[in-house]
């Protein structure tokens, strides 16, 4: 099945569309990464999603303002097109330059948790519709429905072509009863007091809403933005929305956010995509105890002191923990700190790292998969992501163990709340052993609840790389969250408990994604510009990297296609990559910037068996004075 669907996508999504359909009298499709919809009437035509700038177009509907759609409707737009559009939208389709603007301050301590697939420059919309709004074009009435989801404020148009009730969904949904990708649905939830760093898909609840507003409408056809036409729309919808909540049932049985929010809170997020009164499951609290006196806690940090009074610190994300560690020394319960050791990136754990290390003199530790990550923050664009560099981290290798003291220290890249995580095993004579995992568990399950963090499913990474950690150690041994003041332990059964729903949120995503390994749809960054924001001087030569994981189950060629700013230009060629599955590797492209003072977007293509993506990935270039 999963060979069948890539076969039917590649040649959806291949640089050759397929043949156009007629699909009514008045409606003519033509496939492609972007599908053309043109609806004819009196020698005038209307375009729906995009359409070719030699079409004499006489007006253009999008459903919703990402840059990867609209990027193929540009050339028509720039004809001067009438253009109508959702008001819910205008902050994606308007203010595209503010958002730019602000993004090199912006990209640090987001908690908003929004895709950054915005528009270089914004573009003159000439009417703005919302739920209920009908309009006429040539005698054809079209009636707008508000279906957010996969944006915040997309539409769908509903119109009566030729006996057909057709249903124009953007991406909404695709196929049969499937999504493009599950991040693009991150949100807060006022009504639960989560925010949207914490808000795992939470605009599933949304889908679940516009698809049943869709389903009322009855449509006989449903054409969305990418992908084949539905012709058993009720059939698709059902699935859809069956997945959608079955997957956030899953999520919310093994979910962090049950210990630190309580279950009345999880149960008003699950009500939502599930219904009223729906049955939540939700894992029961796993043993916890006192932390060990040994173990000094404060805020995010932990700072493991020896019976000579030396200290090693976990983490230092906050001003407070370096004075109280101060105040220790001024006690004489600590002599001095050691070393630090970074267990991932979130600024409550970094922000003050480097001070730390100044103030104690003491050298920092990670490991190398997220060092340049705390080294050059500007060249990253993650959740909750410091400001702050830290200087001349001393990368500790998966496993790499330390004698401390009476203490045995074992380094781990963990990647377990996000892919740039690590962990220490602090074994201490005569003490029960601990695993410091970062953010990594809960009593309650797993903290994966921000997608943006890049949780990946894969055998040998994410969080069956973690629990497989955990079941190696063949001994009684605590966990430390940072976040909870407790020590606490799985038992086996409940580490089988895990994993197993956790497997079964695989196949649900396998279920849900047309792609042939589910990565893509949970990982955005699969594909990603380093470094994310660069400063040159104008007229200065820069590189951009196209950093690529191959997620599929086969060998991929990925082909890169950069698009620069006005006054740009290339000044090397782009090489294809290819990637054995689950390699890494990268396209760089060299250009010579002569824009102008400011701030430019360059983004990038990409195409590889199967997926073509339009300006997909992006680095924003600041010119400086």
């Amino acid at each position: 099945m999963r060979l069948f669907i890539l076969t039917c996508i590649a040649s959806l999504w291949s640089m050759t569309a397929l043949p156009a359909e007629e699909l009514t009298t008045h409606c003519h499709v033509e496939f492609g990464p972007i599908n053309r919809v043109s609806i004819h009437a009196e020698d005038a035509k209307l375009a729906i999603y995009s359409g070719a700038a030699e079409d004499s177009v006489e007006c253009l509907l999008l459903t919703h303002g990402r840059r990867d759609v609209v990027t193929n409707a540009l050339a028509l737009i720039r004809t001067g097109v009438r253009i109508i559009a959702p008001e819910r939208e205008a902050y994606a389709l308007q203010k595209a330059k503010d958002y730019w603007t602000a993004f090199p301050k912006n990209q640090f301590h987001d908690y908003a948790q929004q895709t950054t697939k915005i528009l270089s420059d914004p573009i003159d919309v000439s009417q703005w519709v919302k739920n209920g709004d009908t309009f006429s074009w040539h005698g054809i009435d079209l009636q707008v429905m508000e279906t957010p989801g996969y944006t915040r404020g997309s539409v769908t148009y509903v119109a009566q072509l030729d006996g057909q009730r057709i249903a124009f969904t953007g991406d909404l949904i695709y196929g049969d009863g499937k999504i493009l990708d599950l991040y693009s649905f991150q949100d807060a939830i006022p009504s639960a007091q989560v925010r949207g760093y914490h808000g795992y898909a939470a605009r599933l609840a949304d889908l679940v809403t516009s698809l049943r507003r869709v389903a009322a409408a009855k449509p006989d056809l449903i054409v969305p933005a990418r992908g084949p036409i539905i012709r058993t729309p009720q059939q698709a919808i059902e699935k859809l929305t069956q997945r959608a909540q079955k997957l956030y049932r899953n999520y919310l049985s093994t979910n962090a956010l049950h210990w630190y929010f309580k279950e009345e809170r999880m149960r008003l997020c699950g009500e939502r995509v599930l219904g009223p009164g729906a049955d939540i499951e939700l894992m029961p609290y796993s043993q916890h105890e006192k932390t060990p006196a040994w173990v000094f806690e404060n805020s995010t940090s932990r700072l493991l002191i020896s019976d000579s009074g030396h200290g090693f610190l976990l983490d230092c994300g906050y001003q407070r923990v370096i004075d109280a560690i101060q105040d220790l020394i001024d006690k004489g319960i600590v002599k001095q700190v050691d070393g630090i050791f970074v267990t991932h990136y979130h600024d409550d754990h970094t922000d003050q790292v480097q001070t730390a290390a100044e103030k104690f003199k003491c050298p920092v530790y990670a490991t190398p998969e997220y060092a340049d990550l705390l080294e050059h923050p500007a060249a990253y664009h993650l959740p909750a992501m410091t400001a702050n560099p830290i200087q001349n981290i001393q990368r500790v290798a998966d496993g790499h163990k330390m004698k401390w003291h009476e203490l045995d220290l074992t380094f781990h890249f963990f990647p377990g709340q996000t892919y740039f995580h690590g962990a220490v095993f602090a074994r201490k004579q005569d003490e029960r052993p601990i695993f410091f995992v970062g953010d990594a568990f809960a009593p309650s399950g797993i903290d994966d609840y921000c997608l943006l963090n890049r949780n990946l499913v894969s055998e040998n990474s994410g969080y069956l790389l973690c629990l497989k950690k955990l079941r190696d150690i063949k001994e009684p041994f605590w966990i430390v969250n940072e976040h909870i003041q407790h020590v606490f332990a799985f038992t086996v059964k409940e580490m089988d408990y895990i994993e197993r729903r956790y497997r079964e949120r695989i196949a649900i995503l396998e279920e849900l994604f047309p792609w042939d390994d589910p990565n893509y749809g949970i990982d955005e960054q699969w594909a990603v510009c380093y470094p994310r924001t660069v400063s040159i001087a104008d007229g200065e030569t820069t590189t951009i990297e196209v950093r690529l994981l191959n997620h599929s189950p086969i060998t991929r060629t990925f082909r890169v296609k950069p698009r620069l700013p006005n006054g740009a230009r290339l000044t090397s060629s782009v090489e294809p990559v290819t990637l054995k599955s689950g390699g890494s590797g990268s396209a760089s492209f060299t250009f010579k910037v002569q824009s102008g003072v400011g701030s430019h977007l360059v983004t990038a293509d990409i195409e590889s068996d199967g997926m073509h993506f339009q300006s997909w990935v992006d680095a924003l270039v600041t010119v400086r004075e």
